[in-house]
């Protein structure tokens, strides 16, 4: 009994605790930017913190640059988060003008996304829009169907 139990408590020691990392890009600054490869690990989920609880879709890509800065608790960062190669990151999203150019993104394409300019809204009480380019690259020759659970 003794020995099944030591068994059993070696799994639990912080070797083996498996670790998540949530990579998200936050664009807050006009020229900000990502370029990736985009992974087969699309999926759409409900937005929880909005009234509407409208569907976002999250892409996820395998990172050849970037720089952007982050946005935390609605502060812009100073100093931007450089994106390191082989770095899996998501970009969520709930803008119908993304999701419709994205639809265009094969598996195993480099995608880039770019922060233009900002739209003032119309409405007051309403948010700014920021507006997100989508480029599309040749497909990636590297790219071998891993995502960011494979890490």
């Amino acid at each position: 009994m003794n020995n099944e139990n030591t068994t059993q408590d070696d799994i639990f020691n912080d070797a083996n605790e498996v670790k998540v990392e949530y990579n998200n890009l936050k664009f807050g600054k006009i020229g900000d930017y990502f370029k990736g490869t985009l992974t087969d690990n699309t999926r759409q989920i409900v937005n929880n913190l909005s009234p509407k609880k409208e569907m976002q879709t999250i892409f996820e890509f395998k990172a050849h640059a970037g720089s952007f800065h982050d946005i935390v608790k609605k502060q812009i960062a100073a100093t931007p988060t450089a994106i390191e190669k082989g770095e899996f990151w998501s970009y969520i999203t709930s803008k119908p003008a993304i999701i419709q150019q994205m639809k265009n993104a094969k598996i195993g394409q480099v995608v880039g996304l770019r922060f233009a300019e900002i739209k003032k809204a119309t409405q007051p009480g309403f948010d700014d829009t920021k507006i997100i380019k989508v480029f599309l690259g040749a497909m990636d020759p590297e790219y071998q169907g891993e995502t960011a659970q494979d890490k």
